[in-house]
């Protein structure tokens, strides 16, 4: 496949994910500008916290889901990320970054999102 078309699926795939949490996970929001501006490889996606989702990060690793919280440009940081809180500056919400590739699919998405529902 070419880029072109590995491009067109990545960015299908980050659609696909950004419509079924929507439809799936009351309260979900979407940090930064998605609608062609932002990398297509990356969501980033923001939870409102409970009890369960404080933990989501640890829940997604023990279910085999590789995720991220904040940004990336704070890796490795443990005070948060200046870049969230200068787009969302909310701290009822959890924020998970999602990366996406050409080897993922749809029923990983499914999966994830199934996942969510019960630490939402």
């Amino acid at each position: 496949a070419n880029l072109e078309e590995e491009t067109a699926y990545i960015l299908g795939l980050k659609n696909y994910m950004i419509g079924a949490l929507r439809r799936e996970i009351p309260g979900v929001q979407f940090n930064g500008d998605f609608d062609g501006r932002s990398l297509y490889t990356v969501l980033s996606a923001a939870f409102p916290k409970t009890e369960k989702s404080e933990m989501i990060l640890f829940s997604l690793d023990m279910a085999q889901v590789c995720v991220s919280g904040g940004s990336a440009c704070s890796s490795g940081a443990d005070q948060g990320s200046h870049v969230i809180r200068a787009v969302n500056n909310n701290p009822n919400l959890v924020t998970v970054r999602f990366s996406f590739s050409k080897y993922n699919t749809t029923e990983e998405v499914d999966k994830v999102i199934t996942i969510l529902k019960d630490l939402i």
